[in-house]
């Protein structure tokens, strides 16, 4: 007996020095842990067409599926849709007004040297990919004028995804920008980049009216009868509104007597006279797409409204207005001046 489990003991010994030599071979030969790029990972935006003049990113443009992060992603051949090269593209590096890491745009900086202390200047090609993200990005404030543009066919690029452990290649992306327009509403055809005359005019002028009654006739003023003119009349940093009447003649800004003038825009120096009021403001208009008190509901234009207030037949009062929301992307001192084309507003009480 004693010798029959001495010979079990030494074959239990036998087999389990046995299994961890198995194991520990299959630990020296399995591979280690290496990073990759997974086959599905792509490009869910293949075609780009921003509008020139702005700043635009085109993001979650790019699914990574299960790849090991981080990622980085490198534009290559970018070059015109006809395969030549696309000097005004890959050349030409401009500086561009950013907001700097911790000082992003609130709407709450109490003067311009407060905004443009937040921000600083960093030199970009107008059209680059964001190295870990792979967001697309388009510059303002560049010289577009050589830039190929709709209805052009543009241009195309390929893209080079890595890490370390592999490499993906994407090709033929398609880059085809709009004409620039500097202003919203606009007068602009975006195909030929020109001006389809000097106002704004109805139903593409953004005003609204509210209890705003024709000095002529004291019936209900619609929208179409107020055009809007934008006018850049230098290269500061001012913004300016008038109000004129049939004749372009200067309606006095006073009458507009429950506007909070103050607090219309978000600009400072306020200057308010007998023919305009000037603000002094940073651009671009709205300078971030957040929503603030001095924007819309989802922050991607200025909003105003100007106000005042009338006494109506037996006695009965109402507020009375124009609202209008409204972008400038080109920096400059910038006039929006409103035409009331067949008659000024009502401001006398009945």
């Amino acid at each position: 007996m004693f010798m029959l489990m001495r010979y079990l003991y030494s074959l239990i010994l036998f087999w389990a020095a046995g299994l961890l030599l198995l194991i520990s071979s299959c630990k020296r030969d399995f591979p280690e842990d290496r990073d990759s790029i997974d086959p599905l990972a792509t490009f869910t935006r293949t075609f780009y067409d921003p509008t020139l003049g702005r700043n635009t990113v085109f993001s979650d443009n790019f699914n990574a599926a299960n790849s090991s992060q981080p990622l980085e992603f490198t534009m290559l051949n970018l070059r015109r849709y006809d395969d030549a090269p696309a000097p005004e593209l890959t050349d030409s590096i401009y500086p561009v007004s950013v907001w700097k890491d911790g000082g992003a745009y609130t709407g709450k900086e109490t003067s311009l040297a407060e905004i443009e202390s937040k921000r600083k200047v960093e030199n970009h090609r107008i059209f680059e990919i964001r190295k870990n993200s792979g967001q697309i990005v388009v510059w303002s404030g560049m010289d577009q004028s050589n830039i190929r543009s709709q209805p052009d066919s543009g241009y195309k690029f390929d893209v080079k995804v890595s890490n370390s452990g592999g490499v993906n290649y994407y090709y033929n992306l398609r880059f085809m920008p709009k004409k620039a327009i500097p202003y919203v509403p606009s007068n602009y055809n975006p195909e030929t980049g020109m001006t389809t005359g000097p106002a704004v005019s109805y139903p593409t002028n953004g005003v609204s009216l509210s209890n705003v009654q024709r000095l002529k006739d004291g019936l209900a003023m619609q929208e179409s009868e107020v055009d809007v003119y934008f006018t850049r009349k230098g290269a500061g940093n001012s913004l300016t509104f008038k109000f004129l009447d049939s004749a372009f003649s200067p309606i006095n800004p006073h009458l507009f007597n429950t506007t909070d003038w103050p607090n219309l825009v978000h600009g400072f120096d306020m200057k308010l006279s007998d023919t305009a009021v000037v603000y002094q403001v940073g651009y671009p208009i709205p300078l971030g797409p957040i929503p603030t008190k001095y924007t819309n509901a989802a922050g991607t234009r200025a909003a105003v409204t100007f106000s005042y207030y009338r006494r109506g037949t037996a006695g009965l009062g109402y507020v009375c207005s124009l609202a209008f929301n409204y972008a400038i992307y080109e920096k400059g001192d910038w006039e929006i001046a409103f035409q009331f084309k067949n008659s000024s507003p009502k401001f006398i009480n009945d």
